[in-house]
């Protein structure tokens, strides 16, 4: 009888993942430029204007800081351009207080706080019975601190963006399976406010929509909408992705382009 022993190997040690170098700031006095600057595992040199005008650039590990340096002065004429779009379509953020303005399908209402009342709900007016004055939003408010508006706009808000948002979801639901030609149908919807996302759309088909949608002109949430249950059928933006989206609506690049305006118009809460 023989035995044989053998020596069990070890894994390789897995190469360490080189991490992201903390940010820090470096300016070009000359220019007038100043930015945050971080090195990570990126393959090219990148850098971004954000939408309140600062500057992020991320460059791989090799390339030398004088050649970042020289890559961001070739851009100045682009960033100035982008800052410059931004600043024009820069809004406020919205104001809590009576006589400030709330947003539905696009159009301004006025807010208009009342005292609470049994059985009263916030209610979307035309305008005063005497003709006089544009529309608005007759809103109960236990008082008029700017907290106790927020927190009852944001109830308004979610309240009506569920029933809204599911009407049109499975208008749209429908409109997509007969220009698709499939079956795929979302799993379910969750409406909740978000800040950085209009939407999104999991693997198993369960789409989240932002209360905030209700806000916009109807056109761009009809965009929103379709985006995801597009990812119902294609989780990525590929080519065959973008081909569907257009099936849907085609003016979708022109929907898109409007909802980013819109975006920095009117800043999300």
């Amino acid at each position: 009888m023989f035995l044989l022993f053998t020596k069990k190997r070890r894994p390789a040690p897995k190469r360490s993942a080189r991490k992201a170098s903390p940010p820090e700031t470096l300016s070009l006095p000359e220019h007038g430029l100043s930015f945050t600057f971080q090195r990570d595992r990126c393959r090219t040199l990148r850098l971004t204007v954000k939408p309140d005008g600062s500057l992020l650039v991320k460059a791989p590990a090799a390339v030398p800081l004088d050649a970042v340096l020289d890559f961001v002065r070739s851009r100045r004429a682009w960033i100035r351009a982008k800052q410059d779009f931004f600043l024009s379509h820069r809004g406020e953020g919205p104001q809590f207080h009576d006589g400030g303005t709330v947003f539905f399908l696009g159009r301004a209402f006025t807010l208009r706080t009342v005292p609470p009342r049994r059985g009263a709900k916030p209610r979307l007016m035309g305008g005063r019975e005497d003709g006089h004055g544009g529309p608005f939003l007759e809103l109960p408010c236990k008082d008029g601190t700017p907290e106790a508006v927020e927190a009852a706009v944001k109830a308004w808000r979610l309240a009506l963006a569920k029933q809204v948002l599911a009407r049109r979801l499975a208008r749209l639901d429908e409109l997509a399976r007969l220009r698709l030609d499939d079956g795929a149908r979302p799993a379910g919807l969750t409406v909740r406010s978000l800040k950085r996302r209009w939407g999104s759309c999991t693997v198993r088909g369960q789409i989240t929509l932002a209360a905030q949608l209700i806000e916009l002109p109807l056109p761009l949430m009809d965009y929103v909408i379709c985006h995801e249950l597009c990812h119902l059928r294609r989780m990525d933006h590929s080519p065959a992705f973008r081909t569907a989206l257009r099936r849907l609506l085609p003016d979708a690049r022109e929907r898109e382009r409007r909802i980013r305006l819109w975006s920095l118009e009117h800043p999300r809460v």
